[in-house]
């Protein structure tokens, strides 16, 4: 059966680089002074339309690459390689998330392929999946990475990062900050065994992120000065004075003899996975809380850092000391905390010197759980 480009008098022209061969569209195009001609193996217009489309970009990268034209999975793991030495664990396993979850939108390409189009697909498909601004922030960090490394080895056909790009008109809108109840924290902190109950506390107490605790070290704790030197990311230290409820739950961990980690399990081991714990015991504590018939409302490990800023200014602490003992670059991070307070406690909480850490020792909170 002869082709037929047009599809009788009247009819609107086949679309672009496409024409039906019986009921089956086939693809016709050139490339380089090069024909190619195909069958599209669909009656569908719009999926014939797709699939010549993305044959015929494939063979003007290949034009423009020849042999050297990588496909994503090439440079993943060439990149993968590269990053090991460039990067910190953590940053090395947030990527690899982040790069397994747009997994099905790049494994299939070749990396020319991927550019400012699909990234806004990526975009807008991650957002229809209820998926949150700040994550996908991170995802498209992560790719921008790939992508620089791929343009830094001349594996692309320009310089242009259409990730980067995206990421800078990306505005990250912080979730609203959740506060747990006193109640809640303790009730949790009862059921949790050994010295993870005493990294929950420590945290309810400190305000320190979940790693810098899980990473602190027992010779960085000075008894004299009631205070604790964190080491972060590369090499960064810092030292925070602690109130007399923080000392009293660091004091009390039993040094192991010869592990160097402040809390530690089993045979001296650094506890791993501390989320995924943290979870589970939330989701026991709430399923007790049912049978008792008790309200109970489940918070994340990270939840007991906004506790211990909102109770800090709330006992007369400055936020300026605040900023600094939490570690946050900006005062504006620092001032999302105000909102919790009222009129009266937010200006003393932006007036005048704290009285860092003696304010400490007026905490008040709902009495402990003995058990």
């Amino acid at each position: 059966m002869p082709d037929r480009p047009d599809r009788g008098r009247g009819a609107k022209p086949a679309p672009a680089h496409t024409f039906l061969r019986g009921s089956i569209w086939w693809a016709r195009f050139q490339v380089g002074g090069r024909e190619f001609r195909g069958s599209l193996s669909t009656r569908d217009e719009r999926v014939a339309r797709k699939r010549a489309e993305e044959w015929r970009q494939r063979e003007v990268g290949a034009a423009k690459f020849g042999e050297h034209r990588k496909t994503y999975v090439d440079v993943f793991a060439a990149w993968s390689l590269h990053i090991a030495d460039q990067v910190g664990e953590q940053t090395r396993r947030r990527y690899a998330v982040s790069l397994g979850q747009l997994e099905p939108w790049l494994k299939p390409l070749y990396f020319d392929e991927i550019d400012r189009e699909l990234i806004g697909t990526i975009v807008r498909e991650r957002r229809a999946q209820g998926v949150t601004t700040a994550t996908i922030r991170r995802d498209l960090t992560a790719l921008s990475s790939v992508i620089e490394y791929a343009i830094d080895e001349g594996w692309r056909p320009d310089e242009s990062n259409p990730a980067l790009s995206r990421l800078k008109r990306l505005k990250e809108v912080r979730d609203p900050i959740v506060l747990p109840l006193a109640e809640d924290i303790d009730y949790v902190v009862a059921r949790a065994p050994g010295n993870f109950r005493r990294l929950i506390e420590a945290a309810r107490e400190t305000g320190c992120r979940q790693d810098e605790l899980v990473k602190a070290q027992r010779r960085l704790l000075d008894a004299e000065r009631r205070q604790l030197t964190i080491r972060r990311k590369g090499n960064e230290i810092r030292t925070i004075s602690l109130s007399p409820a923080a000392w009293a739950v660091l004091a009390a961990i039993p040094a192991h003899l010869t592990g160097p980690w402040l809390f530690w399990h089993g045979n001296g081991e650094p506890y791993r996975n501390v989320s995924a714990r943290f979870n589970e015991l939330v989701k026991a504590a709430q399923k007790a809380a049912q049978k008792e018939e008790r309200e109970f409302h489940p918070f994340t490990f990270h939840h007991l850092r906004h506790f211990y800023a909102v109770h800090y200014l709330k006992n007369g602490g400055n936020i300026y000391t605040l900023q600094q003992h939490l570690n946050h670059k900006s005062i504006t991070t620092t001032e999302l905390y105000l909102t919790f307070l009222t009129p009266e406690e937010a200006a003393a909480a932006k007036a005048g010197p704290s009285q860092y850490p003696a304010q400490l020792e007026r905490f008040e909170r709902s009495p402990k759980s003995e058990t």
